[in-house]
């Protein structure tokens, strides 16, 4: 669900912007700000001193909004731009992508489809570019009659079938998270689609006790909900969490939740095991 904060400077600048625009304004109520570095994902900021780098940098700062992942990557289509002073407004198709390891794989856990957006810039005295508004169409039934009113009407067409150019999006993700990998040194598969989990082997009952209780604490929120591991790093160290499962020595199924250094190294275990459909930690 897309986030809507309203500030009242950012009003202030998108009324004045509201006079160089004509019938494409864009609304306040429908733009979003950019956000700050208070985010989990992140991405290595590069300065905007053109378009193309302010438009891929303006989706990855909104990508800060999706679900939590290692890193941010984005797909652009830049369809027109339009210039008037120092203000720059792009109409673009865009999508996000944020990517983390699972069971060893570099794999794409939140993101978006093509979604129509359209996002106006101010360039400063030294050519910076900065976000003024991000606007993307509204959703449900008001998606289209909004659409039109975000885009040139000679786009609509192009708009209307965005999704046609999610595999070239798709691909601008896919070789970002590539050469991320390359720059931290690591080799690994790189997935652009859902990879498929080995569940945990219990019943229905003690997975929904389980999720309750990975949803109610911070250790295990961070655990995989499947057996295998996800990498995360805190505070610029990478730990690996590791969900796994056994039997007692009664025949009682057991989950193990670790929380491990690269090295293989235990920093933090809990033991549960499967009692009248619930779990119940032994250690």
């Amino acid at each position: 669900m897309r986030k809507v904060a309203i500030f009242s400077s950012l009003i202030a600048i998108m009324i004045i912007g509201m006079f160089f625009y004509g019938e494409n304004d864009f609304k306040a109520k429908d733009a979003m700000p950019i956000l700050d570095e208070s985010g989990s994902s992140s991405y290595e900021r590069k300065d905007a001193t053109n378009v193309e780098t302010a438009v891929s940098e303006a989706i990855k700062e909104h990508g800060k909004t999706y679900g939590k992942g290692e890193y941010i990557t984005e797909g652009h289509v830049i369809l027109d731009t339009e210039q008037k002073g120092n203000k720059v407004k792009a109409y673009t198709i865009a999508s996000v992508g944020v990517f983390e390891f699972q069971d060893g794989i570099f794999t794409i856990v939140s993101g978006s489809g093509a979604i129509p957006t359209v996002m106006t810039f101010s360039i400063d005295e030294h050519g910076q570019y900065k976000l003024i508004a991000y606007e993307e169409p509204l959703d449900g039934e008001a998606y289209v009659e909004s659409m039109k009113k975000m885009f040139p009407k000679t786009y609509h067409s192009k708009v209307l079938y965005a999704d046609k150019y999610y595999d070239e999006l798709a691909k601008q993700q896919e070789r970002q998270a590539q050469e991320y990998l390359k720059n931290i040194g690591r080799h690994a598969k790189v997935s652009i689609s859902y990879v498929e989990k080995q569940p945990l082997n219990i019943s229905v009952q003690a997975m929904n006790h389980f999720l309750h209780m990975l949803s109610s604490d911070p250790f295990l929120n961070e655990c995989p909900d499947w057996l295998g591991t996800r990498e995360v790093i805190e505070q610029g160290i990478r730990y690996v969490y590791e969900t796994s499962q056994s039997k007692a020595n009664d025949g009682r199924d057991v989950v193990t939740l670790r929380k491990m250094k690269e090295d293989g190294t235990v920093i933090d275990m809990r033991q549960y095991v499967i009692e009248e459909n619930k779990l119940k930690r032994i250690k």
